[in-house]
């Protein structure tokens, strides 16, 4: 038995720039509000958010967030939330529900919260920044009727680490000097990715003794730009792939959430037996999980 996923919290900007903590902060009390829990039972609140407001390097973001949506914000000796941030790229929050069925699993917390968001720190500063804002939140608990998060497969490739960079400069902007984001993509970068991808799906489905006829959803990262388009070339997976590109483009490493909710919301995640989650980030990075719903 492996943790389910209880709820889901979504947030975007508006018609207002807001920050990424803000986002966040929304798109947590959405996800608890939406499961029905206090705040104060949560026992582990992960960040894995990668661009943040001001650059933020400490405290954790997650610390933050913990403060303003009220899960025991100050620690009387009893029960606590445990809150860090993790930086994994696109493989983040589906690295952070890994870390919380871990943690579900020995018995030490019974929800956790995977949190992450993406804003451009300096608008109208930062020099190739080209993911859609936005803010995403999943609710963990053990499973006691089966199912949940059954099998992980994770690798890393660090032949293409210059692939996508993303890094503070000291540049002259507007006659002075001032430190600037500055992200770089290799042109074939969305082809590595979904090459990578591909090789540690075919891996997965060996170790769990599937093949892809047998997967009824595969829940992708939605970023970078071109990724969905390489994946669809693998025969069998077009059907199989939610998109949610053409609402939300290019969302960086709250992707996976907008994915998971549109197929919550359209009855597609609750009839499907076999639930892939595939996640692709710099590095690169892969991250491949089975999830199957509880009885």
């Amino acid at each position: 038995m492996g943790a389910k996923i209880d709820a889901i919290g979504l947030s975007t900007p508006g018609f207002f720039r807001r920050g990424s903590i803000d986002m966040e902060v929304k798109a947590a009390k959405e996800c608890l509000k939406n499961a029905g829990v206090d705040p104060n039972l949560l026992g582990l609140l992960v960040n894995t958010g990668i661009y943040r407001d001001r650059h933020i390097g400490e405290p954790a973001i997650a610390t933050l967030i913990q403060r303003e949506i009220g899960a025991n914000e100050v620690f009387a000796g009893g029960r606590s939330t445990f809150s860090f941030d993790l930086t994994n790229g696109g493989c983040g929050i589906l690295t952070g529900m890994m870390v919380i069925d871990g943690y579900l699993q020995s018995g030490n917390i019974d929800y956790g919260m995977v949190v992450t968001a993406d804003v451009d720190p300096t608008p109208g500063k930062t020099r190739g920044y080209d993911f859609t804002s936005a803010a995403a939140a999943v609710l963990l608990s053990r499973s006691e009727q089966g199912g949940g998060f059954l099998h992980y497969r994770t690798a890393t490739d660090a032949g293409f680490i210059d692939d996508l960079q993303g890094r503070i400069e000291w540049m002259e902007h507007r006659g002075k000097m001032r430190n600037i984001l500055v992200i770089s993509q290799a042109d074939d970068y969305a082809g590595a990715c979904a090459r990578f991808a591909l090789e540690n799906l075919d891996a997965f489905l060996k170790e769990v003794s599937l093949k892809i006829k047998d997967i009824d959803l595969i829940i992708p990262s939605q970023s970078p730009r071109g990724f969905l388009k390489e994946l669809r070339k693998k025969k069998g997976l077009e059907d199989k792939l939610v998109d949610v590109t053409d609402k939300m483009a290019n969302v960086h490493t709250a992707g996976i959430g907008f994915a998971l909710e549109r197929v919550r919301s359209n009855g597609r995640f609750a009839a499907a037996k076999n639930c892939v989650f595939l996640t692709v980030g710099a590095g690169l990075t892969a991250s491949v999980a089975l999830y199957r719903n509880p009885a």
